[in-house]
């Protein structure tokens, strides 16, 4: 049996379109495409917005990685520091955002880095806004017995989510006790 070959894509980054949040902070939309080598048609794109912390946390965490694969021969790309005056300006933006592009693009030549947990993590599509159409799906399905079973059997077994963000189970005899992992939108 032979194995299969992972890295079957080609990865590319971009960090564009800087905005400010109304919560007083900058956001970077952050696009990673996967292109097919085999069928360069195949492409997947996964676009999701991230804070400058959320940014510095991934940095600190793919450099932690590099560090421990003792791979000396190049360094890790290094990161602006945090700033409380000045980070609205737009060299301090724009600093920020390059960085982010190069230690993204470092990451695509080196396994251990593009397919560790902490990229996938940061890639995984997050909803801030909850829907409420799970409550009256719920409800719905709670008024006829033999699908309210069927419902809570499958939201206790599988992970629900609608844009990335898993939801509790509404059903109050179902556990609800501890967080629910998030999903993982599976990247090559």
């Amino acid at each position: 049996m032979s194995r299969k070959n992972k890295d079957e894509y080609h990865r590319f980054y971009t960090v564009s379109d800087p905005r400010t949040h109304e919560k007083g902070h900058t956001e970077y939309k952050v696009t990673a495409r996967f292109v097919s080598k085999r069928h360069p048609e195949d492409v997947k794109e996964v676009v999701v917005w991230r804070r400058f912390s959320e940014l510095r946390k991934l940095h600190g965490e793919l450099a932690y990685t590099h560090r421990n694969l003792f791979r000396r021969q190049e360094d890790f790309p290094p990161f602006p520091r945090a700033q409380v005056f000045g980070r609205f300006d737009e060299a301090v933006i724009e600093e920020r955002r390059t960085a982010t592009e190069a230690m993204l693009q470092f990451s695509t030549t080196i396994p251990a880095l593009y397919n560790s947990p902490q990229l996938k993590e940061f890639f995984r599509v997050r909803n801030p806004h909850r829907s409420t159409n799970w409550f009256f799906l719920t409800s719905f399905f709670h008024k006829t017995p033999s699908l309210s079973l069927s419902l809570s059997l499958s939201l206790s077994l599988s992970l629900s989510c609608q844009g990335g963000e898993v939801l509790r189970p509404l059903d109050p005899t179902l556990s609800s006790d501890g967080a629910l992992p998030p999903p993982l939108i599976p990247l090559p």
